[in-house]
């Protein structure tokens, strides 16, 4: 088959293709799959660290050919060489047994024909391979035909590539919403019969494809597609009993978010209450991090479709404040996420919430650009001084005096001076609490 132009000018790494010359020394014509041929005929800028081998070597043949080799997964056929500080995944041509748990087959057979190997790949945009060596192209299941039609067809019969791999469905809106193509009919047909399936991969998995589906080009159309075929009442049940408009809703303000998973998590999200959106983030078994920096910002982020939104008067005193109570550092993501919400609200409404976000957005702007005290932490008194002052140890009352100068000088930021907040402290103390 004749080289396609795209693969015959890419040009892949010395290192790599040293692994291939040692493999075919050896007598083991190997071939690059995967991404490593899929991504330049699409066109698509790819990590320069990310290499699959496809080869007749068995694994133990691998291990003697290279100085450096991890068995990564040797039962299944596969090694990883370490060339020049570049991992490099071999796997052996093989054929799969039977799949019982939906994620891996009971057994492996070691194949000597790259065809029979290609047949069992997922989808056709992947059973590609290409020796550039030899510069021989091999696509037996017209997947470069796939590409030009802009279509994710599986390899075969559908429903036996998803019942082999219950991650596969869900890889295949992953690939939609990455790549802006349509799912083929019989392909998309059996998404619904797969999703018990589905349900048996382990969350973390599971996770890790909806993640690249958020961040995604055309992730407003993967996740349309996941409603339509059931996969997103298996990933989040939660949002998917949400209705179809408050649904269309949040993927309206998603599509419209900058590419970062926290964003696009908390516009996700923004119009389920706090406690649903924490059960949400939760049976995503994200990391820590991620589910409280997209927690905190659906806390801070109201939906103008619930009625909702409250963003500050436009005066200095209440952005501080405003800002202050959402936390400065995220001052720029909510910002995105209200102009992002803006492009979502009925027609009639939207040149009016333009503006408010546009005059917040210069507002925020000019006090950044004054710099005044936001936390407690900016003020010019810390936690043992004030307790000094108060003649107290540490404790809830000096928590309370801070926050009280905090109020302070957010509506005066002159005040934030040593003496100043003394002052305050001395009358603030002197005032008794009022009776509930």
């Amino acid at each position: 088959m004749r080289v396609p132009t795209a693969l015959a000018r890419s040009r892949f790494p010395a290192p790599v293709l040293q692994v291939l010359r040692t493999l075919s020394r050896a007598g083991f014509r190997s071939f690059l799959v995967g991404g490593a041929v899929r991504d330049p005929l699409l066109r698509r800028r790819r990590p320069s660290r990310d290499f699959d081998v496809a080869t007749p070597a068995r694994p133990e043949e691998v291990e003697r050919l290279f100085p450096r080799v991890i068995p990564t997964g040797v039962e299944h056929g596969t090694v990883t060489v370490v060339a020049r500080g570049i991992p490099v995944e071999i796997t052996t041509f093989r054929g799969e047994g039977p799949y019982r748990d939906g994620r891996r087959p009971e057994s492996v057979t070691f194949l000597t024909n790259l065809e029979s190997d290609l047949a069992r790949r997922d989808f056709t945009i992947n059973a590609l391979a290409y020796d550039p060596l030899g510069r021989e192209f091999r696509d037996p299941f017209g997947g470069r035909k796939d590409m030009r039609l802009r279509r994710i067809r599986a390899v075969g019969n559908p429903e036996a590539r998803f019942a082999e791999d219950g991650l596969r469905p869900l890889r295949a809106v992953r690939f939609v919403a990455q790549l802006g193509f349509e799912l083929a009919p019989s392909t998309r047909r059996a998404i619904p019969g797969s999703l018990n399936v589905v349900r048996r991969v382990a969350a973390e998995r599971l996770t890790d494809e909806f993640s690249k589906l958020l961040v995604a080009p055309f992730a407003a159309l993967g996740l349309r597609l996941l409603r339509k075929t059931g996969l997103l009442g298996v990933v989040l049940p939660g949002l998917a009993s949400a209705s179809g408009r408050a649904l269309d809703h949040a993927i309206a303000v998603l599509a419209a978010s900058p590419p970062v998973l926290s964003l696009r998590l908390s516009a996700l999200f923004h119009g389920l209450s706090p406690a649903a959106a924490a059960d949400a983030l939760a049976a995503l078994r994200l990391s820590r991090q991620e589910s409280e920096a997209a927690l905190s910002l659906v806390r801070a982020f109201p939906c103008r479709r619930l009625g909702q939104a409250a963003l500050p008067a436009p005066t200095p005193a209440a952005i501080r404040h405003w800002m202050a109570r959402v936390d400065p550092q995220r001052t720029g993501a909510l910002l995105s996420l209200a102009e992002a919400e803006v492009s979502a609200v009925p027609e009639a409404r939207r040149a009016g919430a333009a503006a408010e976000v546009r005059r917040l957005k210069a507002g925020v702007r000019a006090v950044e650009r004054r710099a005044p005290p936001l936390s407690v932490r900016d003020l010019a008194l810390d936690g043992r001084a004030v307790a000094q002052e108060l003649g107290v140890g540490p404790g809830p009352r000096v928590g309370e005096a801070l926050r009280h100068l905090l109020d302070r000088v957010l509506e005066r930021p002159e005040e934030n001076e040593p003496e100043r907040l003394r002052a305050a402290l001395r009358e603030w103390s002197a005032t008794p609490p009022p009776r509930l």
